[in-house]
């Protein structure tokens, strides 16, 4: 059986890292991989992975290849599919976490997927790989991925003001403008858009629209009986046209084609 784990971090590690995942696809079955942007940027490191068993894609091109990766922002959706015995251990965090732990210039991996070897550098990189492959225990390996995370607050630089900025944009559900963030907070554009750039990975603009694409799932999924046009007015949509190019857009589907989809999988990213 195909099982899809959750589990939250450590309150120490709030601020920066959202959750973890665990997808684990037994021998000789197959699990179908699609995530939509869900601004947020990650690390995906596979634990068992038979006959390189992982084919991950982002506009038709090999997404990553490698067992072990940092992933930035992306604009699009990443698809492929994951052939059993194969588990994987999955980082989310929060828009300003991988910036805040590593110093990363965010910019550089948006759309893009890092070797963990060249991001962390060799040493750090197998110090955690062999750890996370020592530990058997699901919750083992969560242990030891705050473990590692912890080690790396201390040096974390404050981003208080971009932390607002968020705010502002997760409180209004995405349905923001610049000229408003910019009214709002006393900010020039070309500061907020460079600050945003280096630090999440993303134009506000861009941000603001997946974080409105991904509160629309999330109504949808606790409302299964929901109509359009209700869905279209409770997510803040000018009609049901303007939401169904954000579905087309992200999902590759229209609205009325999402039972296509595996929306649980999708759910499953989206939420956290």
């Amino acid at each position: 059986m195909i099982q899809r784990k959750n589990y939250p971090t450590t309150d120490a590690l709030q601020d920066y890292v959202d959750s973890y995942g665990i997808i684990e696809v037994p021998e000789g079955q197959t699990e179908p991989y699609f995530s939509p942007p869900i601004a947020m940027s990650g690390m995906i490191i596979q634990i068992i992975n038979n006959n390189d068993s992982m084919v991950v894609k982002l506009n038709g091109e090999d997404f990553f290849t490698d067992r072990a990766v940092a992933t930035g922002q992306v604009t699009t959706s990443v698809h492929g599919q994951i052939v059993g015995h194969a588990k994987s251990l999955l980082v989310f965090f929060k828009p300003l976490g991988m910036y805040q732990l590593f110093g990363t210039d965010m910019s550089t991996l948006t759309n893009t997927a890092a070797r963990l070897e060249d991001f962390l550098g060799q040493k750090q990189s197998d110090t955690l790989l062999n750890a996370l492959r020592d530990s058997k225990k699901d919750e083992d390996q969560i242990q030891v991925l705050d473990e590692f995370f912890l080690k790396q607050v201390t040096t974390a630089p404050n981003v208080d003001d971009l932390s607002e900025v968020l705010d502002y944009i997760h409180v209004n559900n995405g349905n923001v403008s610049v000229a408003g963030i910019e009214d709002c907070f006393d900010i020039r554009r070309k500061t907020l858009e460079r600050n945003f750039q280096k630090k999440v990975g993303l134009p506000p603009k861009e941000y603001a629209k997946i974080y409105r694409f991904k509160c629309l799932i999330a109504i949808l999924m606790e409302n299964p009986g929901i109509t359009w046009t209700e869905l279209s007015h409770r997510a803040g949509f000018y009609d049901q046209s303007h939401m169904s190019r954000y579905v087309k857009e992200y999902l590759k589907v229209s609205p009325n084609n999402i039972v296509e989809l595996d929306m649980e999988l999708i759910n499953y990213f989206l939420r956290n």
